[in-house]
């Protein structure tokens, strides 16, 4: 059993580090299971199952599914955990570590021209792509 548990971690360690998505043990909340289980649609792109829009304008401050969406999409399909050790949470509470992320985000992925550290409808675009 111990093997087993010292496995998982490893494979849980190794799909994080390459944007993979894991399944989430039963005692995880449904919101960290839409997380993990991002996916690829043709009508969105990459979606984690909080919000499917574009058009709302994140920043500092917000609060709520958009912003759980943005920092899935962040944290299971950007190299984000490879370039900071450690995980940005999904928590719907768009603070500085969020902020952080999204700068990091814009800088890597957008430009430096792009980086504000607010989720407009390039911002949005742009994470639907990755």
């Amino acid at each position: 059993m111990k093997n087993v548990r010292k496995s998982l971690v490893v494979l849980t360690a190794t799909v994080a580090l390459f944007g993979g998505s894991v399944a989430v043990a039963g005692t995880a909340s449904a919101a960290a299971a839409a997380a993990e289980n991002c996916r690829k649609t043709q009508t969105v792109g990459w979606y984690c199952g909080h919000h499917a829009g574009r058009t709302v304008v994140l920043a500092q401050g917000s609060k709520g599914a958009a912003v759980r969406e943005v920092q899935a999409l962040i944290a299971n399909t950007t190299a984000y955990y490879a370039y900071h050790s450690t995980p940005l949470h999904v928590d719907g509470d768009y603070g500085p570590a969020t902020r952080a992320a999204v700068r990091w985000f814009q800088g890597h992925y957008m430009g430096s021209g792009h980086v504000d550290g607010v989720v407009g409808p390039n911002t949005w675009n742009r994470l639907r792509k990755v």
